[in-house]
């Protein structure tokens, strides 16, 4: 294939606006070709090498703004690569190529013989009939691998991960092979949860997993089963700190019959219940000192003796534990063994608190609306207030107080739409610019920087990322004295 997008000769006056650097000066350029995806420029600065933004004044349409990238310099002018805008931009676009387009007996893409303009191209098969309305979703939809392949070689591992995930969970539906849909995101703190449950779920190793309550570790370990050769087997769970002292024991270890008063038959304990797939030790740190040995001696020989019985017998399980407590800091109080730690501690995995979850507080709010409303067949929805008071709580109780603040206000709700008083969530009151220019504002430049990167350099993007307005973000650009340099 020769072109991937038909390129046609124009005049257009055009305004160029660097994002980076708002000390540059503006440039006035002339568009003399234009396509889809790049231009030649008269007037660009040879100095140029950060993504700028280009202005050009269609006739009809009016002033559009595209995101371009210097490709190089010659002498006939400047070729920029343009990068792909919303819709409305690129019908605009397009309707100017296709009205500039000259009257050749050939393809213009691979220019091959073919004045029809009608069908297909015999040659390179791209769609020729320009006059038809939806020639352009036609186009992109026939393009989309060459315009993908095209960016990859900007894209690291990472990137190419979060972009197949978005494609398989988002565009086609397809869920994650976790058994709960809440156990979601796409934030960089879960981002490298999922990374390490994929990597150790696999193996036998245990796990013991750190976090703040309501975090979801029993859905972490829920996931390390299902994605484990444990999958079909049983997955037991345990909250230690839920059960009495006295009786703890005979619920792990089960019983045999007359063992102690009321052991009116024998019973399986959590551990043999288990067996062949994966024991959750919930809240491992309230484990009572005597029961720390027995757990410790099942780690290391895995037999299991059941309270009043004589023989011990053989378990097949994997232990995954976890705690909201510091457990140096037991072991230093001489609450927790050290032996213990160490067994439990060969692979550990920290779930990330609710509120260093980013966008992921909107993500899961909306799963739990809608799971109330499939089950009251009652269509509700956010309002802006309400995404924004979700956005800025602190949420201490995590991803369960979450839950409950939605359910509280799908009951509470008069009509369809939610609003922050009825989550009692306090509204969210943007300080505007004026805190976010002072000396003392609280966005560092790293996050700034880390912000446009995770936006591919899209100033709207990244400042509904921060919360803020786009002459915010310009604001912020511009402080920290960010250059295209500054980013990775």
């Amino acid at each position: 294939m020769g072109r991937l997008d038909v390129r046609a000769r124009t005049h257009l006056d055009s305004t160029v606006c660097y994002i980076a650097r708002e000390d540059r000066p503006q440039e006035q350029v002339t568009i003399r070709e234009l396509s889809l995806s790049g231009a030649l420029v008269d007037g660009l600065s040879t100095q140029l090498s950060e993504i700028f933004a280009i202005r050009p004044v269609l006739p009809g349409s009016g002033e559009v703004e595209l995101l371009a990238k210097l490709v190089r310099q010659g002498k006939t002018g400047a070729a920029i690569r343009l990068f792909y805008s919303d819709h409305d931009t690129m019908q605009a676009l397009w309707v100017h190529i296709r009205d500039n387009l000259s009257e050749e007996n050939s393809c213009p893409y691979c220019g091959h013989p073919d004045g029809s303009r009608e069908g297909s191209c015999d040659k390179c098969n791209l769609y020729l009939n320009f006059a038809k309305n939806n020639y352009l979703e036609r186009h992109i939809e026939n393009t989309f691998a060459q315009r993908l392949n095209i960016r990859l070689s900007r894209l690291n591992l990472e990137h190419i991960q979060k972009i197949i995930h978005f494609v398989d969970s988002k565009l086609l539906k397809i869920q994650h092979r976790s058994p709960d849909k809440e156990f979601v995101g796409t934030s960089e703190g879960m981002l490298s949860v999922f990374s390490m449950i994929r990597k150790v779920a696999p193996t036998e190793m245990s796990v013991l997993l750190l976090g703040e309550s309501g975090t979801g570790k029993e859905l972490t370990a829920k996931s390390l089963h299902h994605l484990s050769t444990r999958r079909d087997g049983p997955f037991v769970a345990v909250n230690c700190a839920a059960i009495p002292e006295t009786l703890l024991e005979a619920e792990l270890f089960g019983y045999e019959k007359g063992a102690f008063t009321g052991a009116y038959a024998t019973k399986k304990g959590k551990f043999e219940s288990a067996d062949g797939g994966t024991l959750f030790l919930d809240e491992i740190g309230d484990l009572p000192a005597s029961l720390q040995a027995k757990l410790l001696r099942f780690l290391e020989d895995r037999l299991v003796q059941p309270v009043g019985s004589a023989h011990s017998r053989k378990i097949d399980v994997r232990i995954v534990a976890a705690t909201n407590c510091d457990l140096q800091r037991a072991i230093t109080q001489g609450h927790f063994r050290t032996d213990l730690f160490y067994r439990l501690n060969s692979f550990t995995i920290k779930l990330p608190p609710l509120r260093e979850r980013g966008e992921d507080k909107v993500r899961l709010a909306k799963y739990f609306l809608e799971k109330f409303s499939c089950s009251e067949n009652r269509s509700m929805e956010f309002s802006d207030d309400a995404l924004d008071a979700i956005r800025n709580h602190s949420w201490p109780g995590n991803v369960r107080e979450l839950e409950n603040k939605v359910r509280r206000g799908f009951l509470m709700a008069a009509g369809t739409v939610v609003d922050p008083e009825e989550m009692e969530l306090a509204r969210y009151e943007d300080p505007g610019v004026g805190a976010v220019d002072c000396k003392s504002g609280p966005v560092r430049k790293d996050q700034v920087i880390k912000v446009l990167e995770q936006n591919d350099y899209v100033i709207a993007r990244a400042a509904r990322q921060l919360n803020i307005s786009r002459p915010s973000m310009y604001a912020l650009i511009k402080k920290h004295g960010i250059n295209r340099g500054d980013m990775k």
